[in-house]
Parts: structure tokens; sequence; C-alpha cells
């Protein structure tokens, strides 16, 4: 399966990171993915629809044709959900073993990232491009908001919350007003 380096939602990029784990390959073919993910949503062609922001007659029209452009956002939604759906107990398996060892994730993005201090000043959101490590609590907050169908609003949070820890208040506690901001992702890319 294609998979483009990089993700601009916190979901995907789990997602994408969860794949390098993976032991067997998902299936190929756009007739094939739609297969597994009717199976997986027992058969249910309205369900998967509204899963995947489409109608019923284009899942139709993509089990007839077999084929679509790449670019096409059904084959992208699609794709989306076979990566997002595909074993998921080898996925909890790579999770528990990284929460097992110290709970430690790698993170590179590109984004708008800024913070406003409790004494009301700011570091106004700017663009930045940083690697950085998530320690415990962060990966295992994610992992689970992740299992739960968390919002990408939600996730974006959490990962805000651990970025404030990990780059701007490092070797101190956060002050209840202290705020980390994390607008207009570029890319990110979680590694474990």
């Amino acid at each position: 399966m294609p998979l483009r380096l990089s993700a601009a939602t916190v979901l995907e990029a789990l997602d994408r990171a969860d794949s390098r784990h993976w032991t067997r390959t998902p299936p190929l073919s756009a007739r094939a993915r739609l297969t597994y993910l009717l199976k997986h949503h027992r058969h249910d062609t309205a369900a998967l629809a509204h899963r995947l922001e489409a109608s019923p007659a284009d899942l139709d029209a993509l089990r007839t044709a077999g084929q679509m452009p790449q670019d096409h956002p059904l084959h992208q939604a699609v794709e989306r959900e076979v990566i997002r759906l595909w074993q998921p107990r080898v996925r909890r398996r790579a999770h528990d073993a990284i929460l097992a060892n110290g709970g430690q994730m790698m993170l590179s993005f590109r984004a708008w990232l800024g913070f406003t201090a409790a004494s009301g000043s700011s570091d106004d959101p700017r663009l930045r491009f940083l690697t950085l490590s998530l320690t415990a609590p962060y990966p295992e907050r994610l992992f689970t908001a992740q299992r739960t169908g968390a919002s990408e609003t939600e996730l974006r949070a959490i990962l805000s919350d651990a970025l404030g820890v990990c780059y701007f208040y490092r070797d101190r506690p956060a002050h209840p007003k202290e705020k980390t901001v994390l607008e207009r992702i570029d890319f990110l890319e979680f590694y474990y």
C-alpha cells in the first residue's frame, strides 16, 4: 500500500506509525480494500459510506469499477480507513511493548506552535520544525484516545500538552494558566 511520507492529523500520524509494526500487507486493490471494510462494518454499506463521508452509490460504483485515481477523495478515505483498522492485535501488542519499556516515542513535526505563560506573556504561534521525545504519560494518553475513537481536537489537545511539557517547560511543573497551542500542522510523524 503506498503510504504518503507524513500525515497532517494526529490520528493519521499514529496510524501510520502503527503500520510499521504490521506483520502482513493490507489489501492492495481498491476493490479488495472495500471488501475488507464492508466485512469489518458487517456489510452495512450505509454505515461505511457515512464513515468515509461518501454516498452508498459511490461505494457501489467503486465496488463495480474497482479502480479510481489515487488522488480521488474516496480512494484516500478508503486507504485511511484500512490503515486505521488493519491488524488491531498487532497494534495493541506494539503499544503494550512501548508502554512496558518506559513509554517513550519520538515525534517529528512542522507546525505553528505557540505558548501562553501564566503572567500573560506569550510566545506567539510560529512555524517550528522540531523533533522531540515524548515521555510518559503522554504516549499512553494518545494510545488510549486513539483506541476509544477520540476526535482530532482531543488528540491535538493531548499532543499540545505533551509538547508544552517537553519543549516549553521541561524541568518544572506547568502553571495552570500556561497553555501550549498547536495549529496548522504541515506534517507530523511518530516513531516507536
